[in-house]
């Protein structure tokens, strides 16, 4: 098997409260991807002889959970707080580095950002949610 054109997988989330500029969300150690799902309708007629599903027109509120080493100094980090806060909407990009055309961008609310307490030999870790309220589009530009 030819591996020469394999993409690595390096990610990034972005964040913004006007989804004029961008900035990377410092210190993530991991995030998780927009669920793409498709909902489905089972559209079987009594005399068929297989399951028919047709594709609709619906998408599913989803979530996406991420961590990042706390900075109080870090705008990022003061932003998503203020926002956690105020329960307000932030503009959000998830960015494949070498693979741009995988990378989303969406609106949504925190509605978990808890710090992680399990390890007290490591620095503060932060725990979020992101509750995603648009459907997830590719990211023009990154």
């Amino acid at each position: 098997m030819a591996v020469e054109n394999l993409v690595d997988n390096y990610y990034q989330l972005h964040v913004s409260s006007d989804a004029t500029a961008y900035d990377k969300i410092e210190h993530l150690t991991e995030a998780g991807f927009p669920d793409q799902e498709k909902m489905l309708d089972d559209v079987t007629s009594t005399d068929d002889r297989i399951t028919i599903n047709a594709v609709i027109d619906f998408k599913e509120s989803s979530t996406i959970e991420f961590t990042y080493v706390y900075d109080p100094d870090s705008t990022q980090h003061q932003l998503l707080q203020t926002s956690f806060d105020a329960n307000t909407e932030l503009d959000w990009r998830f960015v494949f580095v070498n693979a741009p055309t995988l990378s989303r961008e969406f609106k949504g609310f925190l509605s978990n950002l808890t710090p992680a307490t399990d390890d007290p030999r490591q620095k503060t870790r932060m725990n979020g949610t992101i509750t995603i309220t648009s459907v997830p589009t590719t990211v023009v530009a990154v």
